[in-house]
């Protein structure tokens, strides 16, 4: 989280010394992070939810751009991924991701047959056993819908967090949120609303905790191997690709 190394910078530090082939420094601008990573031999990937977050990106020289659209899981912006994604390829002179609602191999042909050189997908994998997370959690998101997302700052401001505004985070709606979603001033002056949040994520209230997840979460229907997931992902973008080119053949 770019916003969090300055005064964070042992953050830095640690990802470099952890020797990682990419680190994705995103939310804020990333230029102070590149040089260092570069120097250690590290590549740098930027997620970015606006034009001026592209330029930004890019002349901090950073060698992957993901456009993030608003359907992701977690903070994100507010612009749509197919169009945002259509926008960063235009603006981009290095490859681009696109990430955000997707969860199917046919949505990865979408985004390749678009322009995208890859996606970059996280709910999808929310309910691997992989996940460092709880099994309680894999089985909020095994039975969610795709309209069970809420896209709100509630969550930060009961913990205090200083995530900027303009990145609201995309989560699971529960009692929490269906509560203070909207009314964040108010949140932000209730002392017991804040400690409800902190003790429900110690103790992995679902109730009350933040779940993150995207729109895509409805896809998501049964716990399984990170590794099926991505086969079957790749598997499906295949036929996806295939079946798309025999539109330009025809019968």
């Amino acid at each position: 989280m770019a916003w969090a190394l300055a005064e964070r910078p042992e953050l830095l530090d640690a990802a470099v010394a952890a020797r990682p082939a990419l680190v994705s420094v995103s939310f804020g601008d990333p230029a102070p992070a590149v040089g260092p990573l570069h120097e250690a031999g590290i590549a740098v990937a930027a997620q970015v939810n606006t034009a001026d977050d592209v330029r930004r990106a890019q002349e901090a020289g950073v060698d992957l751009l993901v456009a993030q659209g608003t359907e992701a899981g977690g903070h994100t912006g507010h612009r749509a991924t197919l169009p945002l994604l259509q926008e960063v390829l235009a603006l981009a002179d290095r490859p681009v991701l696109a990430a955000g609602g997707i969860a199917t191999g046919a949505g990865i042909a979408a985004a390749l047959v678009a322009g995208a050189a890859g996606v970059w997908i996280g709910t999808p994998l929310l309910a691997c056993p992989e996940a460092l997370n709880s099994p309680a959690a894999r089985a909020r998101v095994c039975a969610a819908r795709g309209e069970d997302t809420v896209l709100t700052r509630a969550f930060d401001v009961a913990q205090g967090l200083a995530w900027p505004e303009r990145w609201p985070g995309r989560a699971l709606v529960n009692d929490f949120s269906r509560e203070w979603h909207g009314r964040e001033e108010e949140l932000a002056a209730d002392a017991e609303a804040t400690r409800r949040v902190v003790e429900a994520r110690r103790t992995g209230d679902l109730a009350a905790a933040p779940l993150y997840a995207g729109e895509s979460v409805g896809l998501v229907t049964a716990e399984r191997p990170a590794a099926d997931v991505v086969r079957d992902l790749a598997v499906g973008a295949e036929r996806a690709l295939r079946a798309a080119a025999d539109l330009l053949t025809g019968p």
